[in-house]
């Protein structure tokens, strides 16, 4: 099984933003046939999840989580407000929003992976809190995994799946047991991802090891998931779509 432990978390995120980008190619009508699209949406679908799993390894291994938790708000908050300009652009322009254009300003991961980095962090903060604020901190984790899981892009699938790799990683019964009722959520909610298991591959590949590190390679990743999504918005915008 280690033989295919070969890829570490930056050459995986390389791999995962090649797919990403595949999946998002789509958006910009005309581009790629339907066939295509469906194939590249179909190999894509453990991206997410594979982000959500690093995350969760992030916050194991980060010296300084809180510092980490707020990069991830800060970057939610500047593509919300990107999304929402070219929404405002897009409307001025021509009146509505496409149904192609509304989904892809929609996207913003990093408020998903925000939600459930914190309700992490409330749960490991509450457990050496007093009882008062253990309650308070219990709550909040409640809170932001409801609203991820509800209104976070991928919520229902990445919110339960980050607490568990977090909390079971070493009890492989209730890992897996997690993994199992996270698929019939998957399959019983209309706005959830079925193919969400599709992440597995990628954690088989994953060797645990960082590989090549350094501030820019780290923002890269924070800064290219936007960044393309406002360019296929720019592209569809100068086009007339």
């Amino acid at each position: 099984m280690d033989k295919i432990k070969v890829l570490s978390a930056f050459q995986l995120k390389i791999v995962l933003t090649v797919l990403m980008v595949l999946d998002h190619l789509h958006f910009i009508n005309n581009i790629i046939p339907p066939e295509t699209a469906a194939f590249f949406s179909v190999i894509s679908r453990g991206v997410a999840p594979m982000f959500a799993y690093l995350v969760v390894e992030s916050i194991r291994y980060t010296s300084n989580v809180k510092k980490y938790l707020m990069r991830l708000f800060v970057f939610a908050v500047v593509m919300f407000a990107g999304n929402t300009i070219f929404r405002l652009v897009y409307q001025a322009k021509y009146g509505m929003l496409s149904a192609n254009i509304r989904l892809l300003l929609s996207n913003n991961i990093f408020f998903t992976l925000a939600l459930g980095t914190l309700s992490i962090c409330c749960i490991c903060w509450g457990r050496q809190s007093t009882r008062g604020a253990q309650r308070g901190l219990y709550a909040l984790s409640a809170a932001c995994f409801l609203l991820g899981f509800f209104a976070g892009e991928w919520g229902s699938v990445i919110l339960p799946f980050m607490l568990a790799q977090c909390f079971f990683r070493e009890n492989k019964r209730i890992k897996f047991l997690c993994y199992g009722l996270i698929q019939i959520v998957a399959l019983l909610l209309p706005f959830s991802e079925p193919l969400w298991f599709l992440v597995f591959p990628f954690m088989m590949l994953y060797n645990g090891k960082k590989g090549r590190q350094s501030d820019k390679s780290k923002y890269f990743f924070y800064l290219f998931y936007p960044i393309h999504l406002w360019i296929i918005a720019i592209i569809n915008y100068l086009s007339g779509i």
